[in-house]
Order: C-alpha cells, then sequence, then structure tokens
C-alpha cells in the first residue's frame, strides 16, 4: 500500500471488517451486555493453555466478541504495516478470529506482535513482510497468559505472587517467543517442504517444546487444563451456517459484479495440490470467498455427523478451514484426510467423537497438499497417521501450543513425504 494511500481500506479488508458486525451481533443474540463485559474479563484473565474454551470460562457472547477485537486489531495490524490483500493475509484475518475461541486474546497478542516486530527492526525490513506471522504468532498467547496471571516460575521459587512482576515477566517471554518466531518459521517451512500448511504450528510448536523442557529440567510445574464446552450445538450449528452461507454470497455477488465464471474457476482451483505456490486469492478472486463458505459447511458437518460438540475448540478447527480456502485447501485435497482420519477413529482406543479425534480429523486438512501432490491413497494415510500422531505429540508442549496440531502434521510431513518420494522414484523405469 502506498503510504500516501494509507487511508485507503482495502476491500478485502473492509470484507472482512463486515463481517466482524455479524460477529458482534450474534454474540448479543447469544447473551446479554452485561453477561458479555462479566464474561471478557474472566477471559483476559485466564490462562488459556491447550484447551481452555472460551464459551466455558467467559460464555458464548463474550468469546465471539474476543475473537472479533483480534479480528479488528489483526485488520489494524495489516493496515499499519501496509500490508496488501493476497491469500496469505486474508487467511491470517479468518485464522486470528478462529483461534482466539481458545487460548489467545489481545492481551497475551500485543507482546509477541512487538517481538516480531524488533525482528523486523533488526533484519531492517518492512514489517508488512511480517505481518501475517505477528497475527499467526497468536499461537504462543498462552505463554504470556502464563506468566501474567499464575507464573510458574515465581510459584516454584516460593516469592509471593505480584501482578507487576507477572506482567514485566510476561511481556518480556512475549518479546522473546515473537522475535524467535520468524526466524524459526523459515527454518520450519524447509524442514516440510511446504507440505503441511500450518507452519507456523509447527514453529510454535517447536518454540512451546523447548519451553517446557526448560521448565520441566528445573522443576517448574504447569497443570494443563481440558475446558470443554458441550450441549449448544443446535445454536452454533445456525450461527456456522449462516455465516458461511454469507460467505458463499460475497462470493457469488462479487463474481456477478465481475461477470465471474465461478464454475470454471472452482474447477480450475480444485484442479491444484495446495502446494505452494497456492495462493487461491491471487489466482481465483472472488471464488475463493466461495471454497471458504463450502469448506465451513464440510467442517461443520463432519463435527455434526460424528457426534461431535460445536464450540470454542472445534470453532478453531473449522475456521482454520475457511480460513486457508484462500491459501491451500479445497473441497477435493481436505476429504481424503478427513476420511483417513474418521478410519482412525474408529479404530483407536478413544470414542469417535473424543474430543482429540474430532480435533485431530478437522485439523488433517492441513496436510492438503499431500493429497493434492500424491492422490487420494496418500492422503488417508497422512488423515490417518495425523490423528496418530496429535495423540502422541499433544502432552510436550505443556499446552503452550494453541496450533499443536499444526505441530503434529510437521512431523507427519516429515515423515511421510520422503517414504512417498523414495516409492515413487523406486517405481520409477531405470534407463
Amino acid at each position: 500500500m502506498d503510504r500516501k494511500n494509507k487511508h485507503f481500506l482495502y476491500p478485502e479488508y473492509r470484507i472482512f471488517l463486515a463481517t466482524c458486525i455479524v460477529f458482534v451481533a450474534a454474540a448479543f443474540v447469544f447473551d446479554r451486555p452485561q453477561g458479555i463485559i462479566n464474561g471478557l474479563g474472566r477471559i483476559f484473565v485466564s490462562r488459556g493453555l491447550l484447551l481452555t474454551d472460551y464459551m466455558v470460562v467467559g460464555g458464548i457472547g463474550a468469546a465471539i466478541i474476543n475473537s472479533t477485537l483480534v479480528g479488528v486489531y489483526s485488520v489494524l495490524l495489516l493496515y499499519w504495516s501496509g500490508a496488501k490483500p493476497t491469500g496469505a493475509t486474508i487467511m491470517s484475518l479468518w485464522m486470528a478470529v478462529g483461534w482466539t475461541y481458545w487460548g489467545a486474546n489481545v492481551l497475551s497478542i500485543i507482546p509477541l506482535t512487538c517481538g516480531v516486530w524488533l525482528y523486523a527492526q533488526l533484519k531492517k525490513r518492512p514489517f508488512a513482510d511480517f505481518a501475517v506471522v505477528a497475527i499467526l504468532g497468536e499461537t504462543i498467547a498462552p505463554i504470556v497468559s502464563v506468566f501474567f496471571f499464575s507464573n510458574p516460575v515465581m510459584l516454584h521459587l516460593g516469592i509471593e505472587w505480584h501482578l507487576s512482576l507477572n506482567i514485566i515477566m510476561g511481556i518480556f517471554a512475549g518479546l522473546i517467543c515473537g522475535f524467535l518466531l520468524p526466524a524459526i518459521a523459515s527454518a520450519a517451512a524447509r524442514m516440510h517442504d511446504g507440505y503441511t500448511l500450518y507452519n507456523i504450528g509447527v514453529t510454535g510448536g517447536m518454540i512451546a517444546l523447548f519451553l517446557a523442557g526448560l521448565f520441566k529440567a528445573f522443576g517448574v510445574s504447569v497443570p494443563t487444563e481440558m475446558i470443554w464446552h458441550s450441549g449448544d450445538n443446535l445454536r452454533i450449528a445456525i450461527f456456522l451456517y449462516v455465516l458461511f452461507a454469507v460467505l458463499i454470497f460475497i462470493g457469488l455477488r462479487l463474481g456477478w459484479a465481475d461477470k465471474t465464471n465461478h464454475i470454471k474457476k472452482f474447477k480450475d482451483m480444485c484442479s491444484q495440490t495446495g502446494h505452494a505456490p497456492n495462493d487461491f486469492y491471487q489466482g481465483y478472486g472472488d471464488s475463493s470467498y466461495i471454497n471458504m463458505g463450502l469448506l465451513g459447511i464440510i467442517g461443520t458437518t463432519v463435527a455434526l455427523v460424528l457426534g461431535g460438540d460445536l464450540n470454542g475448540a472445534t470453532f478453531a478447527c473449522i475456521f482454520s478451514m475457511v480460513a486457508f480456502g484462500t491459501l491451500g485447501k479445497h473441497v477435493y485435497n481436505v476429504l481424503p484426510l478427513m476420511l483417513g482420519g474418521i478410519i482412525c477413529a474408529f479404530l483407536n482406543t478413544q470414542e469417535v467423537n473424543a474430543p482429540t479425534n474430532i480435533l485431530a480429523i478437522l485439523f488433517s486438512t492441513c496436510l492438503a497438499p499431500i493429497a493434492g501432490q500424491f492422490g487420494w491413497g496418500w492422503g488417508m494415510v497422512a488423515g490417518f497417521l495425523h490423528v496418530v500422531m496429535v495423540i502422541h505429540v499433544g502432552p510436550l508442549t505443556n499446552g503452550f501450543n494453541l496450533y499443536n496440531n499444526g505441530f503434529a502434521s510437521g512431523f507427519v510431513a516429515f515423515f511421510l513425504v520422503p517414504v512417498i518420494m523414495a516409492l515413487k522414484r523406486e517405481k520409477t523405469p531405470q534407463g
């Protein structure tokens, strides 16, 4: 964005802000103003460790408003940095509003954003180059909140709880972790070669893994949480289906104005593997909104059919599918992964609709490039292995990494893709 035109907000960002108005209206359908205000207070002082469902902590209305606040904050960040709309920036906005239903809020995100900004200053590069990383850095927001509101280090040392000291330590931890994010993200992308779309999940997992290991080595205990909302499937399903119908309408409406052939564009989009370069928004424009809406409908329907709960956690899963509808996911490369995950859920020791199974099935779609590149068979294998890996990897990060499924997917991609490549080479006739 040219600095002289910085007062102008790109249409894509205005569309997102208009959607945020829908969120706010929905929040007041779910709860009264006083209940929302009180609920936001409880959310802001929550540790937010995985898994903390803000629909339980603050109520559905407050959870929606918290999500909207982070969405608006993210738009302002893109506006301030001058970042132009791409599949990645639009994706980051939808990830921001999805993932703040559990574990992240504006207070815990700001120190991480500042850490990324410091990295950009050190490298003498525009902050716009790292704006998406800064937004997705919410993945490790619980690290900041834990220091703010429980400070396990001070408890371990037997030092009396002091809010000012906790806030200083939380800000310092956020600055360090935010500073590390861009550098590690670059290395993580090379590790999995783009075969998982959740690169910041891998990055956040690495940071969380080392922090959890450091705490454990010195005997610092951080009790994990399992706060899970249930019993509101009907109301939440109506909200989600209406929202995704609005997204489809937006895509169709914008396309009509531009005389877009959506059928052709959608077919072309679904012929893409999802592996980089995978910017669907720049390649297919308004049709990507239709793709986003369809992915949201698929995710919501799968969760309901399997008997899962619609809550803050499944919001994050479904919104991550929607978000990457602009950057690598489409109907044909997510279905085999979900099918493989469902098969694993029926075979493993947990109930099919257990939280870990439901979340892992929906999040397995981050491996869409594997299904797109190597076909349905390998896609099902990747989905199956993803559910297995999530069950094992979860405890390693002590709840510090919200994109824990993204972390697990990095291992699946790192393990499975070389195997696929080797087998394909074996089948190649030797000259």
